[in-house]
Parts: structure tokens; sequence; C-alpha cells
């Protein structure tokens, strides 16, 4: 193992330490997602750079994290989220909903669904969604940009950062600034026409700021070089 990779793992496992697991034995799993679409952008992505650390920044149950580990068998996926009890409310109001329907059209279902959430934990229900890759996703438990910091003062350095979070440019602004080298994509593509797709005029105003080209497919976005 080289130098960089020696520093590289005790990056990591420093970042082990600071955020562990939960117990989350006997915990029910949803595999449930909010993405709007176009993820094969990044799974694309993953595919061709092959990345160490993959750092995604707004996780909810954690599917989308699970569609990346399942890129790569040797990736390390960090995810920021606070999975706070703000999650609860915002499960139960999916009950009855078009989305949720659509993955759970029984509506007893839907209920266990809100139910788990508020019973078991955001947080625990996330990461028993994601219980085999324990071994490769890192919860960093907070939020973005504060935790971004902290991952960088640990020495960790992600090839590629995925931003699912507010919709605003601080995340884009301060990931880069820590890691100019790193590739950043996206959700949210698609957001809130009535609001004028906010995402998209932050992405639009970065890439012109910085020289990066756009690439969008649904809800995905990929600033290139």
């Amino acid at each position: 193992m080289s130098i960089a990779d020696k520093q590289e793992t005790n990056a990591l496992n420093t970042l082990r330490g600071q955020h562990p697991w939960p117990d989350v034995s006997g915990v029910r799993p949803w595999d449930y997602t909010l993405g709007g679409g176009g993820r094969e952008l990044v799974d694309a992505l993953i595919q061709k750079h092959n990345p160490k650390v993959f750092l995604e920044i707004g996780c909810f149950l954690c599917s989308s994290s699970k569609r990346w580990l399942k890129q790569s068998s040797t990736m390390t996926v960090l995810g920021v989220d606070p999975w706070d009890d703000s999650l609860i409310e915002q499960c139960n109001r999916y009950v009855g909903r078009p989305k949720l329907t659509r993955e759970y059209p029984d509506l007893e279902v839907q209920k266990q669904f809100a139910r788990d959430i508020k019973e078991q934990s955001p947080f625990r229900t996330a990461l028993a969604n994601i219980a085999e890759y324990k071994n490769r996703f890192i919860p960093v438990r907070g939020t973005s940009p504060d935790m971004l910091y902290k991952i960088h003062d640990a020495g960790v350095v992600p090839d590629i950062v995925y931003i699912d979070a507010d919709k605003k440019i601080d995340d884009l602004e301060i990931a880069h600034q820590l890691w100019p080298n790193a590739l950043i994509t996206g959700d949210d593509w698609h957001w809130s026409r009535t609001k004028g797709y906010p995402m998209r005029q932050v992405v639009y105003a970065f890439a012109e700021k910085y020289g990066f080209e756009v690439e969008a497919s649904w809800a995905t976005w990929i600033l290139k070089r």
C-alpha cells in the first residue's frame, strides 16, 4: 500500500470513529427514494472514474446511497444528513400521495412505513436499508456545510460530490473550495417549476462563474470541465 493510500485509509478510519453506526438489528428497512430520475448519469460517472470516496449530501433513507455502492465494490460513501425528527412529519405527509402510492399501493403498507420511520427513527431506518454495506458507508450525521469542513479536517478527499440538499449555492461553493478536483453532481434539476427551478439557477450560476459545462437528465445534473 502506498503512502497516499495509507493516509486515505487512516483518514476514513478517523471519520468512522467519529461517526459510528447505531445498532440496526431488528430494524425494518424501507428502500424508498425521492429521486426524480436521471441517476444513470451518476452510475456512468462512477463506472468511468472508479472513485475511492463518494460524498453524498442529503441521504434521506439511503436508497440512492445503496445505488451508488452497487456501482463499485471498492468505493466508500460518506453520507451527510441530519436524519432528524423533521423526517418523521415529512414521511407522514407522503401517505396517500401519488409517489408513495406508486411504490406501495396498499394504504396499510404506507401507514406502516410512516410508523416505522417514527418508531425506529429516521437514522436507524436509513442505515438498516444499507446494512449490507456497513463497511463502506460512513454516516456523517449533521448538516452541510458544517459537516463538509469536518470531513475536510479529517483529511478525507472525495472524488465525487453528489448534492441533494437545500437548493442553495453554499454546498457547491464550499465543496469546490475544499476539494477543487472533485467531480460535482446532484439532484433536484426539475424541482419546483413554480419557483423557477431554483437548483437550475444555482447550478448555472456556479458553472458560469467557474467555467463548467452542465449536463442534465430528468432530476440529475453533472458539472463537466
